[in-house]
């Protein structure tokens, strides 16, 4: 009975909250949570494919969208969180969603992006069968602290299951992960085996460059950004793991996408991913490492990753009174970083809006935007207007790295300033922070709806 009450009153809370503009993602969990505790690992345990989650710093909604795609077009019932809330609240009431009042959940697995610090609350309670964790960067340092702190969070969730990890081969903190599994026949990793130059980003800012066993400085042999890439300690204490499945070459990339070539089992298939940009190289290498452990057919793998679009805010294309703009969510000095590598550094004059916001979804320590290379920037003269809460620091970050910007008085004056510079048919850059990113399509749906 209190079960089948937290249910209902969970559901209706959702409802309210979605009538009100709140969203109603969250707080069924947090609901259930103080009435029903043990609901959320019962509902769990009803999906026979069990449950699956995705985690790390950059790339978890990415990756699970990818997964999520090609499980579903290899015929499971997929439950998943695809708001985006990812939370321990988030997860619960995405379980919530599914069930019927008698907590029946008609799904076969579960997909799950899982916030870092909140992994050690969620695998207890799941009890996942597989957990992949894409890389770990520098991240709300007044939420996380730094990487070895994020890394031991992680570590005691991996620690509470019996889950085969998925980690990314390419980042030294991530592969060392493996000591926490139940066993060494538990960990698989990815990894990519080489790069074309345009692809590699050496400017990048790198968080992790140290050995996880002894602390030496780790001795790179190729970077592909930030610290991912081929290393070894030189006091021979901890080396890049082989990878099991792995990027071989990349045919051809651009803003379009990525065509590479991807090794598993030892046979390789071309793969096309329609989301450009190292980093979204890596999360659908990740999603192909995880379908393949889990015996989806490659070609049904290949078709889920070529014709997935965008996450929103994640390299999302939008038309606006005949322009098109892209959003290009940054929230750490690597994503930010990449973005910049693939989308402005090398173009002339490029129309750009950043806006970021200290709100506690963005973190309110914004003293990465200091470690954001932005000085590769001011070689292309790009037109920037600045938004947000913390528009004016964010200029100046600007200034001193050689570019000038026009700090804008809110989010939609920006994106008013950014049209206005741009002919018919141009293409205008937003990179936002997670709440300006909300706050940016709300006004361009405002805009699309008025037109």
């Amino acid at each position: 009975m209190r079960e089948t009450a937290a249910i209902a009153l969970a559901r209706t809370v959702a409802t309210l909250s979605r009538r009100l503009g709140r969203g109603g993602r969250t707080l069924p969990g947090v609901i259930v949570g103080k009435i029903a505790p043990n609901l959320p690992r019962k509902l769990a345990g009803q999906l026979p494919g069990g449950c699956i989650l995705v985690t790390g710093t950059n790339g978890k909604t990415t990756t699970t969208k990818l997964l999520v795609a090609a499980l579903r077009r290899s015929g499971e019932s997929v439950l998943t969180n695809d708001s985006g809330a990812n939370l321990r609240s988030g997860v619960v009431s995405a379980l919530l969603s599914a069930a019927d009042l008698r907590g029946r959940i008609r799904a076969t697995v579960g997909v799950f992006e899982v916030d870092e610090a909140s992994l050690r609350l969620v695998a207890p309670e799941l009890r996942p069968r597989h957990i992949v964790v894409l890389n770990l960067f520098r991240d709300q340092l007044d939420r996380y602290g730094e990487v070895d702190t994020t890394a031991a969070l992680l570590a005691e969730g991996i620690a509470a299951t019996d889950a085969r990890l998925y980690l990314n081969a390419d980042d030294a903190r991530v592969a060392s992960l493996a000591a926490a599994a139940s066993g060494p026949d538990r960990v698989s990793y990815f990894g990519v085996e080489q790069l074309p130059d345009r692809l590699t980003d050496a400017r990048s800012a790198v968080d992790s460059d140290r050995c996880p066993s002894c602390g030496e400085r780790l001795r790179f042999d190729r970077i592909f950004y930030s610290h991912l890439g081929h290393y070894s300690c030189p006091n021979g204490d901890f080396d890049r793991p082989r990878p099991d499945v792995t990027v071989t070459d990349v045919v051809h990339a651009d803003l379009d996408g990525t065509e590479f070539t991807v090794s598993a089992g030892g046979v390789r298939r071309q793969v096309r991913c329609g989301l450009s940009g190292t980093y979204n190289l890596y999360n659908a290498l990740a999603a192909v490492s995880v379908a393949a452990g889990l015996g989806v057919d490659p070609a049904v793998t290949a078709e889920a990753v070529r014709t997935t679009e965008a996450a929103f805010g994640r390299v999302e294309k939008t038309e606006v009174q005949g322009r098109t703009l892209w959003l290009l969510l940054i929230k750490n000095p690597a994503g930010f970083a990449q973005v910049l590598d693939t989308f402005l550094i090398g173009r002339t004059q490029p129309q750009v809006m950043i806006a970021v916001n200290d709100l506690p979804a963005d973190g309110r320590d914004v003293s990465w935007l200091w470690d954001v290379p932005l000085e590769a920037l001011s070689a292309s003269r790009p037109e920037v207007v600045t938004a947000g809460t913390r528009a004016a620091e964010m200029a100046l970050r600007l200034h001193y790295a050689g570019t000038e910007a026009a700090v804008a008085s809110s989010v939609d004056d920006g994106i008013s300033r950014l049209l206005e510079g741009l002919p018919p048919g141009g293409d205008g850059y937003i990179l936002p922070t997670y709440t300006a990113m909300l706050q940016v399509r709300r006004a361009l749906r405002g805009r699309q709806e008025a037109a």
